[in-house]
């Protein structure tokens, strides 16, 4: 037999540099590629930045929600964002800049060390937000809180709607549902103060009272969601309905509560046998209350709140005072007046 050692052999080396000719022709044509590519994203970003009209801001503001994606944090965003553009504010969200999901404690940080002139924040009776107040005082930061209080002390304005005109607005769409109906639940999120929850529901006790002309007052349900965690309160209020823990009447006082019992309704089947009075007014919530399945829900105006945030700190950094507590009116959403709403809603989208 003929041996073939050397011809295998010459046909390796032959095979090997042809491999080494073909990686260098397609490393050189890389690099030619990419250098074509340099100079001319180089080209476009200095036609870019020579046609860019900067604007340079006097003041840098962080804000700070435990459900920031929601369509009533957007809109303060959205109206504390615009007003403070109207007068040389920035005003930032750390959480739309990043894929990852946070803590609001953690976004608190952020905005410590970002070193800005203001946080405005959604307010909650944590040690871990107490600890950062002090620490934001300390670094000469200002804090707002909105919606959501803290310690007076640890804040230099509050920016809400008076819980007594809240309290009042429910009591008033409660009134025709409450001659055979007991018990009413309140459902309120893990970053509401639970003193403030049982001042709520004191408020609309008494305002009860006044119009019910001597009939007893229904029993009310403090339910409070656990933990701000992704997810928390719909499971929250998916177990209230497995358990069949839910009464006749359901009051949520936040935006998601609102949508999960609206959810939780039409999964059970149990649309016409819950009455549901909602806050906010997102897509979803107007659409429940156009089909029915949500009675009414107060709406806040979001957008002057986020307005309000950025006027309190424009006053308080110009004279070094501001008000301790800044009103915003509330309104009510139901079936007769919810069309408006949806035009809003359309005109917006436009």
């Amino acid at each position: 037999m003929k041996y073939d050692g050397d011809n295998k052999k010459k046909r390796s080396n032959s095979a090997l540099a042809l491999a080494a000719v073909c990686a260098v022709a397609f490393m050189l044509s890389a690099t030619i590629v990419s250098v074509v590519l340099f100079h001319r994203n180089m080209a476009e970003a200095s036609e870019l930045l020579a046609d860019a009209k900067y604007q340079e801001y006097d003041s840098y503001l962080v804000l700070i929600a435990s459900d920031d994606k929601s369509d009533f944090w957007q809109q303060v965003f959205q109206g504390a964002r615009d007003y403070g553009e109207e007068h040389g504010i920035y005003v930032d969200m750390i959480s739309d800049n990043v894929n990852i999901v946070y803590t609001k404690q953690e976004l608190f940080e952020m905005a410590i060390a970002s070193g800005c002139d203001a946080i405005l924040m959604e307010g909650d009776d944590s040690p871990e937000t107490k600890q950062l107040l002090d620490k934001a005082k300390d670094e000469g930061i200002s804090v707002i809180t909105l919606q959501s209080d803290v310690d007076s002390a640890d804040r230099v304005s509050y920016i809400s709607v008076n819980n007594y005109s809240i309290a009042t607005l429910y009591a008033k769409e409660l009134i025709d549902d409450l001659a055979y109906k007991k018990q009413v639940m309140v459902i309120a999120g893990a970053d509401r103060d639970s003193g403030d929850v049982q001042s709520f529901v004191t408020n609309v006790q008494e305002a009860l009272i006044n119009s019910l002309n001597g009939e007893s007052v229904p029993e009310f349900l403090v339910k409070q969601v656990e933990n701000n965690e992704t997810f928390a309160t719909e499971e929250y209020v998916q177990n209230l309905f497995k358990d069949n823990e839910v009464t006749p009447v359901i009051i949520c006082l936040d935006e998601v509560s609102t949508t999960c019992v609206y959810q939780a309704m039409v999964d059970y089947n149990m649309v016409g046998q819950i009455k549901l009075y909602g806050f906010y007014q997102s897509d979803t919530i107007l659409t429940g209350i156009k089909q029915k399945v949500i009675d009414s829900s107060v709406t806040v105006d979001a957008i002057g709140m986020g307005q309000a945030a950025v006027d309190a700190f424009i006053e308080y950094r110009d004279t070094g005072y501001v008000s301790d507590y800044i009103n915003v009116n509330p309104g009510v959403i139901n079936f007769e007046n919810v069309d408006d709403y949806l035009v809003e809603v359309d005109d917006g989208d436009n």
